[in-house]
């Protein structure tokens, strides 16, 4: 096979969620060898897959690493928002390629969509990877399309910036702006995270906490012990 059919067979397997390690594995042998010849967006395909799949190969990773780096200047916001969300599900940590990815997207936050700079302000609180520089230019870009944040979204980059213990209150004023109009859709999880996240940061606002806890009343029975634990 060659390495657009390797790159479209990993991302279908994923797609489909075929969960068979001999075959991935087999699959990840092949492409190690071509991966020179992966273009962009199947190198960020690729690793997509493996991290929707659950599937970590530290010696593929390593050597996909090492060519993604050289082509990141030609990723678009897709792929990299889809990477740097692969190698946080997969826990995987390289300082050097973080750094050298974020300088790649930072350019390019302003065409992020609202879901993929979520996903990446949780990417960096799940890898611990702090970049003050990045961060303000990632929130300024999320802060405009913040209405457009899903309630899921919303809670989860609020956990994730308390969980980095980066503060910024214009910014977490404006996103509990958006979170208040669509508290009823937050479920039991998002509630406790965004409870949390206020309380970790310090950020107090009491009429949304009012309407927060008017909402949480009503899911009381959904909330799971470790849901209850972080909102009391």
């Amino acid at each position: 096979m060659e390495a657009r059919e390797l790159a479209k067979t990993l991302w279908a397997v994923s797609k489909l969620g075929v969960d068979d390690a001999a075959f991935v594995g087999a699959l990840l042998v092949a492409a190690e060898t071509k991966l020179p010849s992966f273009k962009a967006q199947d190198l960020a395909n690729t690793v997509w897959a493996l991290a929707t799949l659950g599937h970590n190969n530290a010696v593929f990773m390593t050597a996909l690493l090492v060519v993604a780096k050289s082509k990141l200047t030609i990723f678009n916001s897709q792929d990299l928002a889809n990477t740097v969300w692969a190698l946080a599900t997969l826990r995987h940590k390289d300082a050097a390629f973080m750094g050298a990815l974020l300088v790649a997207s930072k350019s390019k936050l302003l065409s992020f969509t609202p879901q993929a700079l979520a996903n990446t302000v949780w990417a960096l609180a799940t890898l611990g990877h702090k970049d003050a520089a990045f961060m303000g230019a990632l929130l300024v870009a999320a802060k405009n399309k913040l209405t457009s944040f899903t309630p899921q979204a919303l809670a989860n980059t609020a956990s994730a910036l308390a969980t980095m213990s980066h503060k910024d209150a214009a910014f977490m004023g404006t996103l509990l702006v958006a979170a208040k109009s669509k508290l009823t859709g937050f479920n039991s999880q998002d509630l406790a995270n965004t409870v949390w996240a206020l309380a970790t940061l310090g950020h107090n606002n009491a009429a949304f906490m009012t309407a927060l806890v008017v909402v949480a009343k009503s899911k009381l029975l959904s909330f799971n012990p470790q849901a209850l634990a972080n909102t009391v």
